[in-house]
C-alpha cells in the first residue's frame, strides 16, 4: 500500500470512532429511569446473584381478648330420675287417665282398677270388727264383774277367819268362803283369757280392715313424683298383677349428662365450673349447665373419672337420652394475647410462627396457652398488634420477602413498551 493510502484509511477509522461515540453519548442521554433501574438491577443480579421473588402471604394482627379454657366430650342426656310406676295390687284396669307425653303431678291419678270385689271384702272385715268388739265390751264387763265378786269374798273370808279365832263361826264356814274365793278366782281368770283373745281378735280384724282399705287405695295408681309420662304400658280391661309395670315416668328438670375425662383432665375440673351444652343433632342448639359432682375414685378398665354435668333449666329440646357434646369451662383470663390457631407451625416440638417486619418475614418462637374457637393464647413471644403470618407461611424462611396479594398490580403502559424495548 502506498503512503497516500495509509494516510487516508488513519482518517476514516478516526472519523468512525468519533461518531460511534457521539452515537453512544446520545443514546445513554435518551434512556429512561425505569430502563436504566432495570439495567442496575440487572449488572446487580449479575454480581450477587438473582434477586429474591415476594412471597404472598395472609396478615393478621394479634389483639388482646378473652380466652376461655375448655375440656369437650360427649354424652347422653339422663334424668333426674326415671321409673317404671308399678302395680302394687291385683284388679282390672277399669280406666286409664294419662297418655305419653303429659305432664303430672306428685300424687295425680295414673289410672284406676276395678275395686268391686275388694270393697265387699271391705264390708265384710268391717262386719267381723263389729261383732268382734262387741264381744271383747261384753268380756271386759264381765271380767270386771268376776274381779268385784272375788274382791268381795275375799273381804268376807278376812271377817270370816277373824270370827273363827274367836270362836264366833264355825270352821265348816271358814271352809265355804275359801272354796268360793277359789271358785271366783277361776272364773276372772278364765274371763280373762277370754278378753286377751278378743282383744287379739279385734286387732287382727282392725289389720285386715286397713289391708283391703289399703289395697282399694292401690287401686288409683298414683304418679310418685311430679314428670312426664314417657310411656304407657297399660291398656283398659288389662288383668295386671302385683308389680306388673304401668307406665314409665320421668322428670325432665334437671338433667344431667355422665362425662367421662382422663385423670389429666380430671385434676382440671372443679365443682362448680361452668358448662356449655350443644346438641349432637342442631349444634346451634346450646344451654348452658355447671359441674356438680366429680367421681373420688378412676375406673380400672377405662381408667377415667366420672364427671356430672347439671342442666337446672334445660330448652324444651334437650330431652332425656338426646345426645350433647359438652364443653367444660376450666380457666378463663379476660386479657390474654390471641392470634389464629392456623398462624402456629410446629419444627422439632418447637412452636412457631412469621411475623411481617416491613416487606420481610420474621420468625418468631412462642409459648402458648389455651386454645379454643380457632384461637391460641400467646404467653410469651407477640405483642398485641403485631402481624402474623396466617396463610402462605409454608413457603417462608427467616428474611423471606413478602407481599399481599392485592399488592401486585399491572405495570403502566408506558413501562410495559419500555421493557418490551429493552428485551
Amino acid at each position: 500500500m502506498s503512503k497516500t493510502n495509509r494516510l487516508r484509511l488513519k482518517v476514516y477509522v478516526t472519523i468512525g470512532v468519533a461518531i460511534t461515540i457521539a452515537a453512544g453519548v446520545a443514546w445513554l442521554g435518551d434512556r429512561s429511569p425505569s430502563t436504566a433501574q432495570a439495567s442496575a438491577q440487572a449488572s446487580k443480579g449479575q454480581a450477587g446473584g438473582p434477586a429474591k421473588e415476594a412471597v404472598p402471604v395472609e396478615l393478621s394482627a394479634a389483639r388482646r381478648g378473652v380466652m376461655v379454657s375448655a375440656i369437650g366430650a360427649t354424652a347422653n342426656l339422663r334424668a333426674l330420675r326415671e321409673v317404671e310406676v308399678a302395680s302394687r295390687t291385683e284388679g282390672v284396669v277399669k280406666k286409664v287417665l294419662v297418655e305419653e307425653g303429659d305432664q303430672v303431678q306428685a300424687g295425680q291419678s295414673l289410672c284406676m282398677l276395678d275395686d268391686s270385689q275388694l270393697q265387699i271384702q271391705l264390708q265384710s272385715a268391717r262386719q267381723k270388727l263389729a261383732q268382734a268388739r262387741l264381744q271383747l265390751e261384753r268380756a271386759l264387763i264381765q271380767q270386771d264383774k268376776s274381779a268385784i265378786q272375788v274382791e268381795s269374798v275375799r273381804e268376807d273370808l278376812n271377817r270370816n277367819e277373824a270370827l273363827y279365832r274367836e270362836k264366833l263361826v264355825s270352821e265348816r264356814d271358814v271352809a265355804q268362803s275359801r272354796y268360793r274365793l277359789r271358785e271366783l278366782e277361776h272364773d276372772a281368770k278364765v274371763s280373762s283369757s277370754q278378753t286377751q283373745e278378743l282383744t287379739h281378735r279385734v286387732k287382727e280384724l282392725e289389720a285386715e280392715e286397713e289391708q283391703v282399705t289399703l289395697e282399694i287405695q292401690h287401686t288409683r295408681v298414683a304418679a310418685p313424683f311430679a314428670g312426664c309420662i314417657v310411656q304407657r304400658i297399660v291398656e283398659t280391661g288389662r288383668t295386671v298383677r302385683n308389680l306388673d309395670p304401668l307406665f314409665r315416668l320421668s322428670a325432665f328438670s334437671p338433667l344431667y349428662a355422665d362425662v367421662f375425662l382422663s385423670e389429666a383432665e380430671a385434676r382440671r375440673v372443679q365443682a362448680g365450673q361452668s358448662a356449655v351444652l350443644r346438641l349432637g343433632a342442631d349444634e346451634s342448639r346450646s344451654t348452658d349447665g355447671r359441674v356438680v359432682r366429680i367421681s373420688p375414685v378412676v375406673d380400672q378398665g377405662t381408667g377415667t373419672v366420672k364427671v356430672t354435668v347439671e342442666l337446672p333449666a334445660a330448652r324444651a329440646e334437650f330431652k332425656p337420652g338426646a345426645f350433647v357434646r359438652v364443653s367444660i369451662q376450666t380457666d378463663r383470663k379476660a386479657d390474654a394475647v390471641l392470634i389464629p390457631k392456623r398462624a402456629v407451625l410446629e419444627e422439632d416440638g418447637v412452636q412457631y410462627v412469621f411475623v411481617a417486619d416491613k416487606q420481610v418475614a420474621r420468625k418468631v418462637k412462642l409459648t402458648l396457652g389455651h386454645e379454643n374457637d380457632g384461637d391460641v393464647e400467646v404467653r410469651q413471644g407477640i405483642k398485641p398488634g403485631q402481624q402474623v403470618v396466617v396463610a402462605g407461611q409454608g413457603g417462608l424462611k427467616d428474611g423471606s420477602p413478602i407481599r399481599l396479594p392485592e399488592d401486585r398490580k399491572p405495570a403502566p403502559a408506558g413501562q410495559a413498551a419500555a421493557k418490551r424495548a429493552g428485551a
